[in-house]
């Protein structure tokens, strides 16, 4: 028995001995795998990552050009012929900017912008432009809050010491009376207040288009100078001279300020009485001057409202050598003129200032003295006109752009901003 336990001992312990041994040449793919301890990874919240904004612009403010008044300098204007003069009889030729529609520009016009268009850019003069339309925001929808924004407008001019320009955009509808009757309360209000100011000039029917639907009974057609443009003005005239009997006016000429050849037969029997039209340098051209020459012939002062130098879509790029022929010949003639427009950040190419521009700040945009890179293709050459004479070298080599063919989004006429109405 007890050799029997022996050698079942050796027998184990051999066993043993032998397995050890074998476990040692096993391959590692046989052998248990081993578990080592890993670190615990924390899930974090991904961070926002904040957009990217260009550059704030840091180009030097504009600076001061001019510094004399010309209303103290040339005092009260009147019309002599085809000529604006001033009180001594001397021609005086005036060039400005136009506003955007008042409606679209609300806060912008203050007394360092103004002192900034005259001093800066070398303006005597600037039209306000107000829409006299029930259907659009303006003096017809709330007319004490539109008129306190004239005066405002018209004060920082006086101010400053030049000339001023109030204009009412007029389209002829089947209400005519009623807006009619609006401009002459407009006109009556504000000629009472300005009677002594020799800064004013009123302009009384802006952007006459005559919308009467023709009578399918008659063969006639509607003559929109007789038959509505001069008994309006007619009696806003009256109205605006019972506070100032020898202010200048200007009367807009029909279709939209552009028909300028259709007065020329039948003149308003007023005294210092300008025709007031608009120029598209894209649009119109030698046609166009020709038509001025003749109404010039019939011995009447003309003044280019509103002056874009690019087509009447307000898309495509200026038009460059053209603007440059209509200055050359805007200055052969005397004729003063206001280039639109400013005030608004309407996104077309007649705007003078490219407010919607990210890399610059609203003072930079709001304060005035606008730096270079703020102003576009249109307010660089405004302001070269302003300030200098035009240029007798027409550059052949520039090409002109094409232009746009369809109207563009906003208003055609760069006025009134909604349904072709809105942005002046």
């Amino acid at each position: 028995m007890n050799k029997l336990l022996r050698g079942i001992t050796v027998l184990g312990l051999t066993g043993a001995v032998l397995l050890c041994s074998c476990t040692t040449n096993l391959g590692p793919e046989t052998l248990p795998s081993i578990t080592t301890a890993t670190e615990t990874t924390v899930e974090t919240e991904p961070t926002e990552t904040e957009p990217t904004l260009p550059p704030e612009a840091t180009e030097p403010s504009s600076v001061a050009v001019v510094t004399d008044s010309i209303v103290e300098n040339e005092g009260t204007l009147s019309v002599s012929g085809t000529k604006i003069v001033n009180s001594e009889g001397e021609e005086v030729v005036l060039k400005g900017m136009s506003t955007f529609g008042i409606q679209n520009c609300e806060g912008f016009f203050t007394e360092e912008v103004v002192k900034t268009l005259a001093e800066d850019w070398g303006c005597d003069v600037l039209r306000i432009a107000l829409t006299g339309d029930k259907d659009i925001e303006g003096y017809l929808k709330d007319p004490d809050k539109y008129f306190d924004m004239v005066c405002k407008i018209c004060d920082l001019c006086i101010d400053q010491g030049i000339y001023v320009i109030v204009d009412w955009n007029v389209a002829y509808y089947e209400d005519a009376e009623e807006t009619k009757e609006a401009c002459v309360d407009f006109f009556t209000r504000l000629s009472a207040i300005y009677s002594d100011s020799p800064n004013l000039i009123y302009e009384v029917n802006n952007y006459p288009l005559f919308y009467e639907e023709p009578d399918e009974d008659s063969d006639e057609v509607p003559n929109e100078w007789e038959d509505m443009i001069k008994p309006f003005a007619t009696d806003v005239i009256n109205a605006v001279r019972e506070n100032n009997p020898d202010c200048i006016v200007i009367v807009g000429v029909p279709n939209n300020g552009l028909d300028i050849n259709a007065v020329s037969e039948s003149l308003l029997e007023f005294e210092n009485i300008i025709y007031g039209c608009r120029v598209f340098s894209g649009s119109n051209k030698q046609e166009m001057r020709d038509n001025i020459s003749l109404l010039l012939d019939e011995e009447a002062c003309v003044f280019i409202t509103e002056w874009s130098f690019c087509t009447e879509y307000l898309k495509g790029g200026i038009f460059r050598n053209e603007s440059e022929k209509w200055a050359l010949f805007l200055e052969a003639n005397g004729i003063s003129w206001c280039s639109v427009g400013i005030g608004s950040d309407i996104d077309n190419d007649t705007n003078a200032l490219l407010l919607n521009a990210e890399n610059y700040t609203d003072a930079q945009k709001y304060g005035g003295h606008w730096p270079d890179g703020l102003l576009s293709d249109a307010g660089l050459y405004a302001r070269e006109l302003l300030l200098s004479e035009p240029s007798a070298q027409i550059d052949t080599e520039t090409t002109e752009p094409a232009g746009e063919e369809t109207e563009s989004t906003e208003d055609s006429y760069a006025e009134d901003g909604e349904d072709d109405d809105d942005e002046e």
